[in-house]
């Protein structure tokens, strides 16, 4: 009898451990294939760090030598509308976009500003024509300047008296927010005031004598993340944040979790604050409580595997997750 129990004992264990490793060798694969999707987003997205920090640093170089870079700008294309907004009249697209809001104070230093920051333009165009993932780069500053490339009609585009200093795209890279004063990426994403959807910001600050003079940024377009890298795969995939906002998805990964389908914001839209997800976009505050308890899973709890049951349809799905190590986002993989 003792020894019909152990061996009971040992078929079962035999039995669990297979189920286990079966199981795990599954899951394996299905990691392997959402660590090799976050591999090519970081293998694209890291080396903008060093882009835009050196792009900082030759702006950095612009403030010290400001009298000699001013000297040779063409002050002629630079205008001031009816409304008080500095702009730039040129019909030469390889040169950068301006637009100064009317509510800049000192209109003499910053028109010395607008001067010797033209000098970035050679610069803009090399970062833009050598790295496709870029849909634009700035430099926005303390005196409201924002400079722009490509170039856009801005005076159409941003607002009259916008107050740059407020977004998101320029208080993350502050002295408080970060105190390191590296490159950071704006994980929140928002619309585009140029009309160019949902976007992922990347950040520099650029101080001069100890004080923050303006932010430098490249923009990433969520449209371009979903065809670069999520729609070259036939799986159903969803990307969110750490708050559980959808940052991008397939639709089908969408419709699986009965969620709103997602609009590309591609109108141009005044902004007067931060712009997130709405949220009907939140997994938190999703419909469906196993949504709910799915997200809650991994994000709260850390898991990585969540086998749910459609609310609705009572169809089974198992819903794979890993997080990524450059953001703090979360790539899902939707599976019947």
């Amino acid at each position: 009898m003792k020894y019909a129990y152990f061996t009971l004992v040992g078929l079962v264990l035999l039995f669990s451990n297979g189920c286990r490793d079966e199981a795990t060798a599954v899951y394996t694969t299905e990691f392997a294939e959402l660590d090799s999707i976050i591999g090519m987003m970081e293998s694209d997205l890291k080396p903008l760090e060093g882009q835009i920090q050196e792009l900082a640093s030759q702006t950095e170089y612009l403030f010290d030598h400001q009298d000699r870079y001013a000297a040779m700008a063409s002050r002629d294309e630079y205008k001031i509308s009816d409304a008080g907004v500095i702009y730039r009249e040129s019909a030469d697209k390889s040169e950068s976009s301006v637009h100064v809001s009317s509510i800049s104070q000192n209109r003499e230093e910053v028109f010395h500003q607008i001067y010797f920051t033209e000098a970035l333009d050679s610069a803009f165009r090399t970062v833009y024509a050598d790295t496709p993932l870029v849909a634009q780069v700035y430099f926005n500053t303390r005196l409201q300047l924002c400079r722009i490339y490509p170039s856009l009609d801005a005076l159409q585009v941003f607002d009259t008296d916008a107050d740059l200093t407020s977004f998101n795209f320029y208080y993350m890279a502050d002295e408080v927010r970060n105190p390191e004063k590296k490159s950071k990426w704006v994980e929140d994403i928002y619309v585009d005031p140029a009309g160019r959807g949902w976007i992922l910001s990347l950040i520099h600050p650029v101080y001069h004598q100890g004080q923050l003079e303006g932010v430098m940024g490249f923009d990433i377009t969520i449209n371009d993340i979903i065809q670069r890298f999520l729609k070259k795969s036939d799986k159903k995939l969803l990307i969110i944040d750490g708050s559980g906002n959808i940052v991008a998805g397939t639709n089908d990964a969408i419709e699986m979790l009965n969620l709103p389908p997602l609009r590309n914001h591609t109108y141009i839209q005044t902004i007067n604050s931060d712009n997130f997800r709405k949220e009907d976009y939140n997994l938190f505050k999703s419909k469906s409580k196993e949504v709910r308890k799915m997200v809650a899973k991994f994000l709260l709890e850390k898991d990585n595997v969540y086998k749910m049951e459609d609310d609705f349809s009572s169809q089974k799905y198992t819903v794979y997750c890993r997080q990524m190590n450059l953001l703090n986002w979360y790539i899902l993989e939707v599976k019947r």
